[in-house]
C-alpha cells in the first residue's frame, strides 16, 4: 500500500509542477517507493536486510538527484528577483510582468516546498523500515547499534 502511496505521490508531483519547472529545471526527481516495515513481515533476516540496503541505496541517489533539481530553482529565483526588481523599477508599464513573475516565483517555491516534503516523507519511510529491520537483525553493519 505505502508503495502505491509513494507511487502517486510522485506521479502528482510530476503532473503537478509548474510549466517553469519543465522548461527551466526539468521536472522534479521521482521519490523511490520504500517498502512499509509491514513488507517485512515473514521473510528471512537476510531478505529483509536486502531490502534495507536497496531502499537506502535508493534514498540516497534519490537525495543526490535532488541537489541539482534545487540549485536550479534557487538559480531560477535568483533571475526572477532580478527581473522583478527591473519590472518594478519600470512602474505602471512593468505591471503585467511583475505579477507574472512573483506567480513564478510563487510556484516554484511550492515545487522546491514539495521537494523537501517528500524528501522528508521519504527518509521516514526509510527510518521506519530500517527501525523495523533491526528488530531482528543483529548484523553490526545494518543495525549498528546493536552489538
Amino acid at each position: 500500500m505505502l508503495k502505491s502511496f509513494c507511487l502517486a505521490a510522485a506521479m502528482m508531483t510530476v503532473v503537478a509542477a509548474p510549466a517553469f519547472a519543465a522548461g527551466e529545471c526539468g521536472s522534479a526527481p521521482i521519490a523511490p517507493a520504500i517498502p512499509a516495515a509491514s513488507d517485512l513481515a515473514g521473510k528471512t533476516v537476510e531478505a529483509g536486510r536486502a531490502e534495507v540496503v536497496d531502499a537506502y541505496h535508493q534514498v540516497k541517489a534519490y537525495q543526490a538527484s535532488l541537489q541539482p533539481f534545487r540549485g536550479c530553482l534557487e538559480q531560477q529565483a535568483k533571475v526572477d528577483q532580478t527581473a522583478l526588481a527591473a519590472a518594478q523599477a519600470d512602474g505602471e508599464k512593468g505591471k503585467d510582468k511583475v505579477t507574472t513573475l512573483q506567480q513564478s516565483m510563487a510556484d516554484m517555491q511550492k515545487v522546491y516546498d514539495h521537494t523537501v516534503d517528500t524528501e522528508t516523507q521519504v527518509a521516514t519511510d526509510f527510518n521506519n523500515l530500517h527501525v523495523a529491520q533491526c528488530k531482528v537483525d543483529t548484523d553490526p553493519k545494518i543495525c549498528p547499534k546493536k552489538q
